[in-house]
């Protein structure tokens, strides 16, 4: 990844020093756009859209207007309006501050509809650090931390843990089964949690799942992971390799694919539900919403970052998701952060790292399209082809500034 990365910024480098003054921020700022689309959704399974340039407003004035065109537009305007900045000239200085008005107007314009419904959701942290080989110990760890953090947690619509909730695979594990009918007898309420899921039809397949099980232990519902981590629950492509590649041992898992980014349903709710690496992705959040969904869900298993600025960068990446459909975000993650996410991008509650706990919240439940769901990805698919067409007239740019 970091020698595409590098290819990709060598290249644009390359290309915006053909020209100078405004055609050069025009250009760098159509291309900037193309070429970190290509790199976050173009790419297959390698496509990797971890820290996009427009991520970097996300606790600023300008993050609502993801939901015009999603967050690449965000780039285009971080882009655009330093360039216009750089170049030094009253015209240019004023042109930014006008965008920078309309990203602060935005603010007041675009206003949400009235939420069809409203639902009580407990959000669980346990607090666990996942573990690399068997121990013993775990189940007896899972069994009290969940204990103390689902007493005394009121009325409920449904009750949302991590990827990776507990220990096992749900559909054979005692243990898995004994926690999950603990966790409903104190809350009775549905709960949705992330665990593994087998299947076999020509051969025996393992997905990374989540399941919804309703408040007499029976499963509802569940969505199994699509988006996979290149060589780590994977190998890229792998459906399309000869066999005895796919055999190769580089520490990869052996997950196989979901069928399709489908909400799990459960009376007026349909979640939408992203495993971890899926919620930085515009175009999952956006699939599920095309799909239904009435308000989105992550669950996450970030204790494999260790202390790190990861857990918080994978936070602050799946916001986005949040504004550009115009549904509350609800995020399980097993160590942290967790959190309720409004569809203004605001966090309404939160759990810190490493601090074992639940959330108690209200979550309103949106029908409406926003225009990024109704558009997609038609602003980043329009910047190659301006890009080409300056490209194509350089020569009659020479000499404006």
């Amino acid at each position: 990844m970091s020698i595409t990365l590098s290819a990709i910024w060598a290249f644009w480098g390359w290309a915006v020093s053909k020209f100078k003054g405004l055609p050069a921020v025009l250009f760098g700022s159509f291309l900037f756009v193309s070429l970190e689309f290509i790199r976050g959704e173009n790419l297959g399974d390698l496509s990797y859209p971890w820290a996009l340039v427009g991520e970097s407003l996300v606790n600023s004035p300008f993050l609502k207007l993801s939901a015009l065109f999603g967050v690449y537009f965000l780039s285009f305007f971080v882009v655009l309006v330093g360039g216009l900045i750089s170049l030094w000239s009253l015209r240019y200085i004023i042109s930014a501050l006008i965008m920078l008005s309309f990203g602060i107007l935005w603010n007041f314009v675009y206003k949400l509809p009235e939420p069809s419904g409203e639902i009580k959701v407990a959000i669980l942290q346990p607090n666990i650090l996942p573990r690399l080989d068997f121990d013993p110990k775990e189940w007896e760890e899972t069994f009290k931390a969940y204990r103390e953090i689902t007493e005394n947690l009121g009325k409920l619509d449904l009750v949302v843990a991590s990827e990776s909730a507990f220990p096992g695979i749900h559909t054979h594990s005692q243990n898995s089964q004994k926690i999950v009918s603990e966790i409903l007898e104190r809350t009775k309420a549905p709960i949705l949690f992330g665990t593994g899921g087998v299947e076999r039809d020509t051969i025996l397949r393992y997905y990374n799942r989540a399941l919804l099980v309703d408040t007499s232990g029976k499963i509802v519902g569940f969505y199994d992971k699509v988006r996979l981590v290149p060589f780590g629950e994977n190998l890229p492509f792998y459906e399309f390799l000869p066999e005895f590649i796919r055999e190769i041992e580089l520490g990869q898992g052996n997950y196989s694919r979901g069928r399709g980014f489908y909400p799990i349903s459960y009376g007026n709710l349909k979640i939408g539900v992203m495993i971890c690496y899926e919620s930085i992705f515009s175009g999952i959040g956006k699939r599920l919403v095309d799909n239904g969904a009435n308000v989105l869900a992550v669950i996450t298993s970030d204790g494999w970052f260790g202390k790190s600025l990861g857990p918080v960068e994978h936070f602050y990446l799946g916001i986005p998701r949040a504004v550009e459909t115009g549904r509350y975000l609800i995020r399980s993650a097993k160590t942290g952060i967790s959190a309720i996410i409004d569809p203004e991008g605001r966090v309404v509650e939160s759990l810190e790292l490493y601090i074992r706990g639940s959330i108690v919240g209200s979550v309103k439940l949106y029908e409406h399209r926003t225009p990024f769901v109704s558009f997609g990805f038609l602003f980043p698919y329009l910047c190659p082809i301006l890009s080409l067409l300056i490209w194509i007239l350089r020569k009659r740019f020479i000499g404006l500034s």
